[in-house]
């Protein structure tokens, strides 16, 4: 009789351990059919959000001769982006394109963000790196990527090829 006892205790705390341990493990969400934009892989809605495409302007800072070293920046017009994601430790987006992301945190100046992407002169010039990124396999159709450290409260962009996508780090409250 006791092993009967036993093998039901067993099973009964199965049955009501199951449901804790499946709102941490809900499945991912499956990656967009949109190639080349980034999605913010939101884990507690478990969900993927589309990020904000904002247009931009490209400037040159830097002296007036020819060997002179110039620095081309986006600038963008106002102080935060539209797309907003609360401050924790890993943030994580999910693509599906061959260009790999670059990612950049914006200066914030007056009613203008910008950030630099190129340093060189009138006949060659090297990228400027931004934030490091690790990227990863996400599922088996697309790719996964987050900074190796955790991004701090602020504006950035992700920049693929030609195209910028923002959004905002809030602080934690």
């Amino acid at each position: 009789m006791s092993a009967m006892k036993t093998a039901a205790f067993v099973i009964l705390v199965i049955i009501l351990a199951v449901p804790l341990f499946a709102q941490d493990f809900q499945p991912l969400p499956a990656p967009s059919t949109v190639v080349g934009v980034p999605f913010y892989l939101d884990s507690s809605a478990g969900e993927l959000k589309k990020l904000a495409n904002e247009p931009y302007k490209e400037r040159a800072s830097g002296g007036p001769f020819m060997n002179s070293t110039l620095t081309r920046n986006v600038e963008m017009e106002g102080r935060t982006s539209a797309f907003r994601i609360p401050s924790h430790n890993k943030i994580v987006f999910v693509y599906d394109a061959t260009t790999l992301p670059r990612l950049y945190k914006f200066t914030v100046k007056g009613a203008r963000r910008d950030f630099p992407y190129e340093k060189g002169n009138l006949r060659n010039s090297t990228p400027i790196d931004g934030i490091t990124v690790s990227v990863s396999r996400y599922k088996e159709t697309a790719f996964q990527f987050s900074s190796e450290q955790p991004l701090e409260p602020g504006e950035y962009a992700i920049v693929f090829g030609d195209r910028i996508y923002t959004f905002g780090v809030d602080e934690k409250k």
